[in-house]
């Protein structure tokens, strides 16, 4: 049969380009659409991995405002609390959880770093009033968005831990500390004032940190993030006067995409009145992304299917009219005693000789078909993206300035990430290389098409009995 088979691919040496131009089209194509297929996949997994799996509980001041009776006003003793925090660090779906509290103070010991903002004529009485510190207290450090993301480096000592519980510890900014003569293992004082009583609390330096990201350096020295005090989070309750009342509680889940099925599980599990605070998901840009990739995953599925019943419709109408000259040759070897499982078989062979060199050829042009598309679907959806990551992300209406600056870091650093991602060749690629698992997926479909684009005109000969095919003019 493999004789046959090559003398007659031989003998049609017109219809063997003609099946082998159209294969190699096919296989193509195929392989373009597996390889975005898995690269949408691929930058699906890296988004989430890179944009963090954190779920904040505070209270909702937008809510209240909206609830509110006209002109009344809005309470400010509305507190979340230890005890409501507690209620979900333990549900389903969380690995790790941050306590936080954001407030300020001054210092008779130390100088807050001064900007050119400071001596603006802009704030001619308002300086004056303002406080000097902002006091990031926590459970721990060891989660906060801006070491994770890199915006802010370690460069001597450590950073706080749930071992630092109860303790004085604290960790400052490079500039802080040169600007003031400190080191690890240093102490100074810090003041505040709660019902016109002054409280002043002693803290031990035991890290310093390097800020890499200069966007919010510069800002009036309060908001400066150079003069933020990362503490414990006792020392933070100690310069609210409260023992529980906590500023936000921060829950890192196993993954981002369990986020809305922790929410959800929350509001079911806990007593907290989630009209008052709120379960923000900051998964938003993740969301949103992962909605543009889904997009164009589903497209490259589509387009594999299309292609798939496109081609095999093609192959099945030349290879039906290729039969239809064969009919005397097929007549004779009926009659002759040739089983049609053999004939058919002669007929596969001679298909899948042809697809086996456009598959081969296919692995090394379907890369070039592949980035070819890659790049015109990240430009169609490169606008759609950035626009997105742009709104995304705001901080909330209940959080203080210094948290705000925070946040908006993370988002500009997250956007940085996705635009960087999402552009063209200069910066990375949606990776449109080629994998095992799509050589073996366009080894299936290409010899699924070739089996399909046989067996169907095949069977509509093969029905026939050796009279009826002879009986029948050839061509």
């Amino acid at each position: 049969m493999i004789k046959n088979a090559l003398l007659s691919l031989k003998k049609n040496i017109g219809k063997t380009i003609l099946l082998f131009v159209i294969i190699v089209v096919i296989t193509n194509l195929v392989i373009a659409g597996l390889s975005i297929q898995s690269a949408t996949k691929k930058s699906m997994d890296q988004i989430r991995s890179s944009l963090g799996n954190d779920v904040t509980l505070s209270v909702d001041f937008r809510n209240m405002i909206k609830n509110r009776k006209p002109s009344e006003a809005v309470s400010n003793e509305t507190s979340l609390t230890t005890t409501m925090a507690d209620s979900l660090k333990d549900l389903k779906y969380v690995k790790n959880y941050n306590y936080q509290i954001s407030t300020s103070a001054n210092s008779n010991s130390i100088s807050a770093v001064e900007t050119a903002s400071d001596n603006s004529n802009n704030q001619p009485e308002q300086a004056s009033n303002q406080v000097d510190f902002t006091i990031s207290a926590n459970t721990t450090m060891k989660y906060l968005d801006s070491f994770t993301n890199n915006n802010y480096k370690l460069t001597k000592g450590r950073l706080l831990t749930t071992k630092d519980q109860n303790t004085n510890n604290c960790v400052i900014e490079t500039n802080l500390a040169s600007d003031n003569d400190l080191s690890v293992g240093d102490t100074f004082t810090i003041t505040t004032t709660i019902n016109d009583e002054t409280i002043t609390q002693e803290l031990t330096i035991v890290g310093i940190y390097e800020i890499q990201s200069t966007n919010e350096i510069g800002s009036a020295h309060f908001n400066n993030p150079v003069n933020t005090i990362y503490t414990d989070l006792s020392i933070g309750q100690t310069l609210t006067g409260s023992s529980e009342n906590i500023t936000s509680a921060i829950y890192y889940l196993e993954d981002p995409e369990n986020a809305e099925a922790f929410v959800e599980l929350a509001k079911k599990k806990s007593d907290i009145d989630f009209d008052t605070f709120s379960l923000d998901a900051n998964n938003r840009l993740y969301q949103q992304n992962a909605s543009s990739l889904e997009s164009m995953q589903s497209f490259a599925k589509m387009f594999v299917w299309i292609v798939v019943i496109a081609g095999s419709a093609v192959l099945c109408l030349i290879l039906a009219l290729t039969i239809r000259n064969r009919y005397y040759e097929i007549g004779v070897l009926l009659s002759l005693g040739q089983s049609k499982v053999k004939i058919i078989a002669q007929q596969l062979i001679e298909v899948g000789l042809i697809a086996v060199v456009a598959f081969v050829i296919s692995l090394g042009t379907g890369q070039l078909t592949s980035h070819y598309m890659g790049n015109m679907l990240e430009s169609s959806s490169s606008s759609n993206v950035m626009q997105m990551g742009q709104k995304g992300d705001q901080p909330n209406d209940n959080q203080n300035q210094s948290d705000s600056n925070q946040q908006k870091n993370n988002t500009q650093t997250k956007e940085n990430f996705l635009g960087n991602m999402i552009q063209g060749p200069s910066n990375q690629e949606l990776d449109v290389s080629i994998t095992g698992e799509n050589v073996i997926q366009l080894a299936g479909v290409t010899a699924t098409i070739c089996i399909v684009s046989i067996a169907v005109p095949a069977a509509y000969v093969l029905r026939l009995t050796p009279r009826q095919i002879l009986s029948r003019k050839e061509g």
